[in-house]
């Protein structure tokens, strides 16, 4: 009775001499079936027994190599006849050690059953059957009832559109390879489909050849790899990056019931340099080798959480090759796996002692830099210390020779106004303004030397309430100009009060002064934003100021306008940039001529920031 296809080819993966022992004894039994069956009349017509294809397909899969030889010896001797007189079934001719076999007749109940289990196989498969005529160009793409982006390929070689191997870039050498005939496996290569998808193929085939012997082309089977190939393109750049990264990492792979315990499979450069190890070495020591005498227990702890697939942080003593120990932080990654396999994971270990060594070095640089200061600060403060002692020195001296022009001037316009004439009352005149302004000048310079060596004193500040004060003064000293001062109620800020009222006296001054020529004069006092965003504001009407000339508006002695026109001395605003500086804020200003002018300025800037 014929057997089924499945049952006559054994199971995969159970080969032994046992069952090549029944190989060869079922060869034995077969070959003189297959002579007897040659020698009967009518065996010529080329229909060898399906079922002792089936056995010899068996003895192929399993039964033994010898087995497969006698029976493929009998099956040669037993098709001979059929090539003398060839019958009307057609047959495929494949080039290799195995000989060419008949096509199932399609009226064979048997052949129904293994082209339903071809069928299956179709299924089951993630291999193409694919064809290709003596030209190279693809004819045939069966893949079963699945789509196959192989079939965009049909009527096409495999090096049309650009499709280039995987490992390399000439079609030469498969192009050799076809025209001597020989067959070809594991071949990858990479294509672009019409969508624009890179496709990777691997195909293997064989030549083929009709009953006469002509070359007829190749057939084979193809595997799209494409979602493999990007997988381990992922794998090698992923393991490319763990061997360039600069902190030490292994994998450590849990051990049998044999070998209890974990054993390393894979170090990086800087996990070989933190152990003084080779990776060989690495990976044959024991686990609890490479801990410290008072870390002998976190082998243990690393092999319960890498058998539990669980992530863990730990602080150990790491050891060293030559005893010398080492205190690392380390963290366990388990690779997610299926629960048959064992257990992996990356142990990643931070090394303590470099950040401690790291830490003094930084400690040991910051006490430099503390040092340095402290010299750069006492340089500071002694040359501070000179220079308001040289301004002070300066400015009394300049006194007593002003006063000596000063007085003798005033005697001259006293005791000899009789005698001079409108010419000489002139030059006295100007003699008497240049040294007032001299001493006013002196008065400034050492009113600004002061405040830069005045101790701020912090308190809640109205800003608004000092504004309206200043306002009045300047009303009093001046009862009869008509101005419209306008301040923002409710301005309070934390600073000196001494230094911000100097500041906010400077800056309504100069709103005052230079808006002095215009009938409708206006000031204004405000702020927008809050806490460190906010800008203060003093705006005027008045002459204004050409704002090419701004980076002078500050320097000490700087004027825009002339004395004769608007009188002053030139430190008022930069007295205002000291102060405004001492309060942790900045200042500056807007202007165009004859439009009036705008003076900004902020408070606690950097602080708040």
């Amino acid at each position: 009775m014929t057997q089924p296809l499945h049952r006559l080819v054994p199971r995969r993966g159970r080969r032994s001499h046992r069952t090549t022992a029944h190989g060869a004894a079922a060869a034995s039994c077969i070959v003189p079936t297959l002579d007897a069956w040659a020698a009967q009349p009518g065996a010529g017509d080329g229909n060898l027994p399906l079922a002792v294809l089936a056995i010899a397909v068996a003895a192929l899969g399993g039964l033994g190599l010898v087995a497969a030889r006698r029976l493929f010896a009998a099956g040669r001797r037993a098709a001979a006849p059929a090539r003398e007189a060839p019958s009307a079934t057609p047959q495929v001719v494949l080039r290799g050690d195995a000989p060419p076999l008949p096509a199932v007749p399609p009226a064979s109940p048997l052949g129904v059953r293994a082209t339903a289990e071809l069928d299956v196989f179709r299924r089951l498969s993630r291999d193409v059957y694919w064809e290709q005529d003596e030209h190279g160009v693809l004819t045939r793409v069966d893949d079963g009832s699945g789509g196959s982006p192989l079939k965009l390929r049909l009527g096409e070689h495999r090096w049309d559109g650009g499709a280039q191997p995987l490992e390399s870039s000439d079609w030469e050498a498969h192009r050799h390879t076809i025209a001597q005939r020989e067959p070809f496996s594991d071949f990858a290569w990479v294509w672009v489909d019409p969508a624009g998808r890179v496709r990777v193929a691997i195909d293997s085939g064989m030549p083929r050849f009709d009953a006469s012997g002509r070359f007829t082309g190749y057939a084979g089977l193809s595997r799209d790899a494409g979602a493999e190939t990007v997988a381990d393109r992922a794998r090698r750049l992923a393991m490319a990056a763990l061997l360039a990264v600069a902190e030490p990492v292994v994998w450590i792979e849990a051990g049998t019931g044999s070998t209890p315990g974990w054993h390393v499979i894979w170090a990086n450069a800087a996990a070989c340099r933190l152990f003084d190890r080779t990776e060989r070495e690495l990976r044959q020591v024991p686990c609890r080798a490479l801990f410290g005498p008072d870390s002998q227990a976190a082998a243990a702890s690393l092999e319960q959480s890498l058998r539990a697939r669980r992530d863990v942080r730990m602080h150990v003593d790491l050891s060293r090759k030559y005893g010398e120990v080492r205190s690392v932080e380390v963290r366990l990654e388990p690779l997610p796996g299926e629960s048959a396999l064992r257990p992996c994971a990356a142990l990643l270990m931070h090394d303590r002692s470099a950040d401690q060594e790291r830490l003094q070095q930084d400690g040991r640089a910051i006490e430099r830099l503390r040092s340095k200061m402290r010299e750069r600060s006492l340089e500071l403060e002694v040359t501070a210390k000179e220079l308001e002692s040289f301004t002070y020195t300066v400015s009394h001296d300049l006194r007593a020779p002003i006063r000596v022009v000063e007085g003798f001037a005033r005697i001259l316009q006293e005791d000899y106004d009789d005698r001079l004439d409108r010419i000489g009352h002139d030059h006295l005149q100007r003699i008497l303004s240049a040294a007032s302004r001299m001493t006013q000048m002196i008065d400034a310079l050492l009113g600004l030397s002061r405040l830069s060596g005045q101790p701020t004193v912090p308190e809640q500040v109205d800003l608004s309430r000092l504004a309206d004060t200043i306002a009045e003064e300047l009303r009093g000293a001046d009862a009869q100009r008509r101005v419209s001062v306008r301040v923002q109620p409710g301005l309070l800020v934390e600073g000196d009060r001494t230094l911000l009222r100097v500041m906010l006296e400077n800056l309504l001054g100069n709103a005052w002064k230079y808006s002095s020529k215009r009938p409708d004069a206006q000031i204004e006092f405000g702020c927008s934003g809050l806490g460190p965003d906010a800008v203060y504001c003093v705006a005027d009407n008045g002459e204004g100021f050409d704002m090419r000339f701004a980076d002078r508006l500050f320097g000490v002695f700087q004027r825009l306008h002339s004395a004769s026109e608007f009188p002053g001395t030139g430190v008022g605003l930069a007295t205002v940039q000291r102060i405004v500086r001492r309060h942790g804020g900045r200042v500056w200003a807007e202007s165009e001529p004859g439009r009036g002018s705008r003076f900004y300025f902020t408070l606690w800037e950097k602080a708040g920031r």
